[in-house]
């Protein structure tokens, strides 16, 4: 501690009653500097989260990780809320599973998800952590399954759904999470019948 009451130094913390590290870092004069580490109870091979806190900065740079030490997630976060951009990385492999955009912690702007082999499964547009705008939604192989808009998180708007193979199977239009007027399905390609919502 410092005159004044504060922490100041390296600082290792063990859960209650135990030896086992809760978290571990330096503090100068109350706050946080440097590199922290924090721990899991039970699985100390490996911190759960790394954050490095700089000074003179309000964000504070944070990866999660698993068990076994591999990064599940990497971001900023400022008075504990993400902010700016998010990174996901899938479980089975190095390999980027998701992009998020933040602004005080909720979803702001586009969402891009990743197939194991890095091609795009989807993006969404957000806003205020509502899906705001349009969503696309990819095979694989790269080809578009769902088309579709949103507005203040529900489906408003053209949407077009199509096969594995590109063809069109269903178009029509929602309106806030409805399915309105004249909606047309297709086989092989070619109209096959309209409704009327």
């Amino acid at each position: 501690m410092d005159a004044q009451g504060r922490r100041h130094g390296y600082w290792k913390v063990n859960f209650e009653g135990t030896s086992d590290p809760k978290f571990e870092g330096n503090f100068e004069h109350g706050e946080e500097r440097g590199i922290f580490k924090f721990y899991k109870k039970g699985f100390y091979d490996h911190p759960s989260a790394i954050m490095n806190f700089e000074e003179g900065k309000d964000s504070v740079q944070v990866t999660y990780y698993t068990q076994k030490g591999k990064a599940i997630s990497e971001g900023k976060v400022v008075d504990r809320k993400r902010e700016g951009k998010w990174v996901y990385y899938h479980q089975k492999s190095d390999s980027l599973m998701m992009i998020e955009m933040y602004k005080n912690d909720k979803l702001n702007g586009l969402q891009k998800t990743f197939f194991p082999n890095g091609q795009i499964a989807e993006k969404t547009n957000y806003k205020d952590g509502l899906k705001q705008g349009e969503s696309l939604i990819y095979t694989k192989k790269g080809q578009v399954t769902k088309h579709l808009n949103y507005q203040n998180g529900e489906l408003h708007g053209k949407a077009i759904y199509y096969d594995p193979k590109g063809e069109k199977i269903m178009e029509g239009w929602y309106t806030e999470g409805k399915k309105s007027g004249t909606w047309k399905y297709y086989t092989d390609g070619k109209l096959d019948r309209e409704e009327d919502y």
